[in-house]
């Protein structure tokens, strides 16, 4: 995204219980590509931001602190300013989301009210999703369904990889090229999980399996042996 001049902001999402309420949201606007460009923003639209950064507060001394969202009026307000501060980057962003199907209900309607509501900037929202973890009962389930029917997501199902895209991956997360030997026995310990691969190979492997290589004579040492 980043090659084709997208702005990029990522968030993650996490099993445990009482997250903060949008804190995907924060995240995604202390990321440079939407953070430098905040300062374009009206300040009674800034002053709803602080909400979620409150270090504004300090940057600009003369903003005022908003209001607390008593009414329902005012939580529509902040919505549109949050809104607004994604659609302030200057060319396209994209949003991505990690673990979406843990994600905290508050952000999640704040992103069915971006969906409704077009901003300027073309904007692309990416979240990936565990189908065992997601239920009926989950809000991203109810979000997912809203947006089926206004044909506004696309949903791809992602299977194991193969070898072939197996050593590819491998070969991003160490940053050095693999033997084959030592792509198929990667491919045959992980079974094409990209999870499993990327922590297979953080956990140090790939060291190990060389390690074990060096430690064993060649052919030449057993016959002189």
């Amino acid at each position: 995204a980043r090659q084709q001049g997208y702005a990029v902001a990522r968030a993650h999402c996490y099993a445990a219980q009482g997250a903060p309420a949008y804190a995907p949201v924060a995240a995604w606007l202390r990321a440079e590509g939407v953070r430098l460009n905040l300062a374009r923003l009206d300040p009674v639209w800034l002053s709803e931001v602080t909400r979620l950064l409150p270090e504004l507060l300090t940057e600009h001394p003369n903003l005022p602190a908003p209001a607390p969202l008593r009414e329902s009026w005012r939580r529509q307000r902040f919505f549109d300013a949050l809104a607004r501060s994604v659609a302030s980057t200057a060319g396209p962003l994209l949003l991505f989301l990690d673990n979406a199907h843990w994600c905290d209900a508050d952000t999640l309607a704040w992103l069915h009210f971006l969906f409704r509501n077009a901003v300027r900037t073309p904007l692309l929202v990416v979240g990936t999703v565990r189908g065992d973890e997601l239920d009926v009962a989950q809000p991203l389930n109810e979000l997912m369904t809203a947006l089926r029917q206004c044909n506004q997501i696309s949903v791809i199902e992602l299977g194991p990889l193969d070898a072939a895209e197996t050593a590819r991956l491998a070969v991003q997360v160490v940053d050095a090229p693999l033997a084959q030997a030592e792509a198929e026995a990667l491919y045959r310990e992980t079974e094409g999980n990209p999870l499993f691969i990327v922590e297979t190979l953080r956990a140090g492997w790939l060291a190990h399996l060389r390690n074990l290589a060096a430690a064993q004579p060649d052919d030449g040492a057993r016959e002189a042996a």
